[in-house]
């Protein structure tokens, strides 16, 4: 008989109305129950995030959750300052030779508001867990509709997200509107798909791309081709 994996129920667009705390916590507990039903395989299968598999991803949660931020300059220091290149190193020196059963007890015991999510906004850090439950749930081929309410809390702010996300770099001159959620953004050419699809492309997973459309695609999908990485979310976990 082949597993089931858990997902949300589907539910009818509206603003969501609970906090980006409570939010997170129900899309931690969904992370956490899909992690639980993965085969021993399952964790050295790529994710979406280049150069790491479905276990570096779950490391790179547990090294944001663990690290005690007196540290953090150190460790920034260690790789010129670059918050990509050190949380690559230590997201995969995390996960390296644990077994899956370490990694979930490790997942389910951490504080899911320490180390690097005290200073982080929470809006982001639920963004974080859930575009990193989908890096692992996409190439698994384990889809889900996700909730309605979170989807609307992270995805008005997302195309207007610079730095290491380059979600505004995308985005510019373009206009986005979700197919079933109530969410449009900006001036321009039209892309238009799901709004996780919308959500995860914008933050430069390639992957997405297939699910979007409209007069907009070809310049948006020119300029995921030209990032470097799949992973700008690497920092806020």
């Amino acid at each position: 008989m082949a597993p089931t994996y858990p997902s949300d129920p589907p539910e009818s667009s509206r603003a969501p109305s609970s906090s980006y705390r409570e939010l997170h916590d129900a899309e931690n507990a969904d992370f956490s129950a899909y992690l639980h039903t993965l085969a021993p395989e399952d964790w050295n299968r790529p994710s979406l995030c280049t150069g790491w598999r479905v276990r570096d991803v779950v490391g790179h949660i547990l090294y944001g959750n663990e690290m005690r931020l007196s540290t953090l300059p150190v460790r920034l220091a260690r790789f010129g300052f670059s918050s990509d290149r050190s949380g690559h190193h230590y997201s995969i020196r995390r996960a390296e030779g644990r077994c899956p059963d370490e990694l979930l007890d490790a997942f389910d015991r951490r504080d899911p508001w320490a180390g690097t999510c005290r200073v982080f906004p929470p809006r982001l850090t639920l963004l974080d867990r859930l575009v990193h439950h989908q890096d692992i749930r996409r190439p698994l081929g384990h889809p889900r509709q996700v909730r309605a309410e979170r989807l609307l809390a992270v995805l008005p702010a997302t195309p207007k997200l610079g730095s290491v996300f380059g979600a505004r770099r995308r985005a510019r001159g373009l206009s986005f509107r979700a197919t079933d959620v109530d969410f449009s953004w900006g001036d321009g050419p039209e892309v238009t798909g799901p709004g996780e699809a919308l959500l995860l492309a914008l933050l430069g997973r390639r992957h997405a791309l297939t699910e979007l459309g409209g007069e907009g695609l070809p310049a948006f999908a020119g300029r995921l081709g030209e990032d470097a990485t799949d992973d700008p979310l690497s920092r806020p976990s």
